[in-house]
């Protein structure tokens, strides 16, 4: 029995170092590819699918419980290889194989299918069964959607065609999702991970502890910073809880939080992180190439809701300070803001030339290439953050493992996004939302909220994003949203499914770290969210807000939108300049709505609210709990 185990833990760190190695030459291969552009579009996308293919049949074995198994060590690399064939197959008949698209043979069918059940099995393993599930439903439809009732049937589609469509064409596998994973997003997992490897996260933790860490609840405070400086580089709301949560959490327990709370802040200010430009999540890129523009415009439509959203977290955590009477960190455990800068300014280096690159109107792709070189050299103008060979293999190979969940689920979004637009589903979805809706877009909203949130259940964000971008997105446009408006708002919902109970991850995550009940943890994460939930329709009848318009439109509606989601917090935490009965609970929460809806008179409508509440509140003796004191 011991030798046996010996043998499994001898055979697992051999399944390790394979899946190392792998998960180093992909990264190389990427960035290589993408440095020199030296191969055609679909070479490049079928090797780097073969790759992460690779690496995930090793990174994550077919019985995870007994990654030791050596029958099962040799299965995995076996499928590695055998999506090594298709992509070979590809790279070497490439002129052919692209100008038979619509005529298959026989080897284009048979790799075809292989394709597509490898990448169905890794989406199994780093995804989950959900987008399988729907994935196989889709598939379905293109088989045998011609006997199902008009206005749902489709004519019927062969194998051939079918096989054409999603291997041989841009319309699938190889899809919009695919490409903007190659070409964009996986250098910008490869910039989060070289920024952490060589101590960005800690530089982001020092920053806000010096600039929020003497305030009340300033633990709650820093999370909300840090985790909005975190979405700059990571883009992922279960990345970041589970980044910045091993060190805000705790200290927010320490000095007073509950445990569910702590880790309903962390995981709300996560997923915000989704928002924040210049990253913004994996979403973000696809985004840009459907809505035919430049990464930055996103950026710059995105940087006011995200702001906005930030603020009500902060408010929220602010408030609730306040109420419970919950002081900040000791002078001693506070870094000072000088020291801070004096020591690591060289970590702001990246981030300012992928800024200034993008602004210029480069390519994601060479502001990444640009802000990689940087990291590496500024890091060794500090001993600490220095990127020795060592660190710098463990960052490529830390890249490839990041991107393996992507990269399938992306590859399997392409796949549903076919047989979209194969059946011609998108224009029936779109005809039965409006159909439901009545042509109005007041009830078509809800109704695509309502979409968003259930496909999120249990999906990454950005294939959420990417079937809703196929799906009902047309429908909001078809309904007079501006394109840009209509893709943040399914973007928005599909995010915000990460603090939405029953499927949370983000808040579990942060349940995990705070020791809490993971569904008490879910719903509180829920309510601190709220704003979000409202912000996709403040900017929908709004677009001020995503500065489009006028200067003096776009400054007013910021303004009145800030007092809205502050208001928004004080009346969900029940405290604004001291603790709120129910009747001033319910005058905030009417001046939040009355001011994050757009127009003169429900602005004026909303101010008075405010006025009359801070007015009752000054009147009143300030008697009701130990928050009384200011922050």
């Amino acid at each position: 029995m011991t030798e046996t185990k010996g043998a499994e833990e001898s055979i697992a760190k051999a399944r390790s170092a394979i899946g190392k190695w792998v998960a180093i030459c992909c990264s190389l291969f990427v960035i290589y590819a993408l440095a020199t552009m030296a191969l055609q579009d679909l070479q490049l996308l079928s090797l780097f699918l073969a790759f992460s293919l690779a690496v995930g049949f090793v990174h994550y074995p077919l019985n995870p419980k007994r990654p030791g198994l050596l029958s099962l060590l040799i299965v995995d690399l076996l499928l590695a290889v055998l999506g090594f064939s298709f992509a070979l197959y590809i790279y070497f008949d490439y002129w052919e194989f692209i100008f038979r698209v619509g005529d298959p043979t026989n080897w284009d069918l048979f790799f075809g299918i292989v394709s597509i059940v490898l990448i169905f099995e890794l989406t199994r393993r780093v995804v989950g069964w959900s987008l399988l599930i729907i994935a196989f439903a889709f598939m379905a439809y293109c088989f045998f959607g011609q006997y199902l009732p008009a206005p749902f049937s489709h004519r019927g589609y062969d194998i051939e065609r079918i096989a054409t469509t999603l291997f041989m064409s841009k319309n699938g596998l190889f899809g919009v999702p695919m490409r903007v994973t190659t070409y964009f997003i996986y250098l910008f997992i490869a910039f989060g991970a070289f920024y952490e490897t060589c101590g960005g996260t800690a530089f982001f933790v020092d920053l806000a502890s010096s600039l929020f860490g003497k305030m009340r609840g300033g633990p709650a405070k820093v999370s909300v910073a840090v985790s909005g400086m975190m979405g700059t580089i990571s883009g992922s709301a279960v990345a970041n809880t589970v980044t910045t949560g091993t060190l805000t959490i705790p200290l927010m327990k320490r000095i007073g939080f509950e445990s569910h709370v702590a880790g309903a802040v962390e995981a709300t200010a996560s997923t915000g992180g989704q928002l924040m430009p210049p990253v913004m999540g994996a979403a973000a890129f696809i985004m840009a190439e459907y809505l035919g523009v430049a990464y930055i415009e996103v950026c710059k439509a995105a940087i006011i809701p995200a702001v906005l959203y930030f603020l009500a977290i902060y408010s929220v955590v602010h408030f609730y300070s306040l109420k419970i009477g919950i002081q900040g960190l000791s002078e001693s455990e506070i870094p000072s803001f000088k020291l801070v800068l004096r020591d690591k300014w060289m970590f702001t280096v990246p981030l300012i030339v992928l800024i200034s690159i993008l602004i210029k109107g480069y390519s994601p792709r060479i502001a990444v290439l640009y802000s990689l070189v940087a990291i590496v050299v500024m890091s060794f103008l500090r001993k600490e953050s220095r990127m020795t060979p060592s660190k710098i293999l463990d960052a490529l190979a830390k890249t490839a493992y990041n991107c393996v969940m992507v990269v399938g689920a992306c590859a399997t979004a392409g796949i549903v996004i076919g047989v979209v637009l194969l059946t011609g589903m998108g224009g029936k979805i779109t005809s039965l939302v409006i159909t439901l809706s009545a042509g109005s877009l007041f009830l078509a909203l809800p109704i695509v909220m309502l979409a968003s949130i259930l496909f999120g259940m249990g999906l990454p964000t950005v294939v959420c994003y990417v079937l809703l971008a196929a799906t009902v997105a047309p429908s909001l446009i078809d309904l007079g949203v501006t394109p840009m408006a209509a893709h943040l708002y399914i973007f928005y919902f599909g995010m915000l499914c990460m603090v939405t109970p029953p499927v949370s991850f983000a808040a579990y995550a942060g349940a995990a770290i705070a020791k809490a009940d993971p569904m008490k943890t879910g719903w509180t994460a829920w309510i601190f969210a709220f704003a979000g939930f409202l912000l996709p329709y403040m900017f929908v009848y709004n677009n001020s807000l995503l500065l489009m318009g006028p200067v003096i439109n776009i400054v007013f509606s910021v303004l009145t939108a800030m007092v809205g989601v502050i208001c928004l917090g004080a009346g969900i935490i029940g405290y604004l300049l001291r603790k709120t009965p129910f009747h001033e609970r319910l005058l905030l929460l009417a001046a939040a709505f009355l001011l994050i809806k757009p127009g003169l008179f429900t602005d004026i409508g909303g101010l008075l609210c405010v006025v009359v509440t801070v007015i009752l509140q000054l009147k009143r003796p300030s008697t009701l709990g130990p928050g009384r004191a200011t922050a």
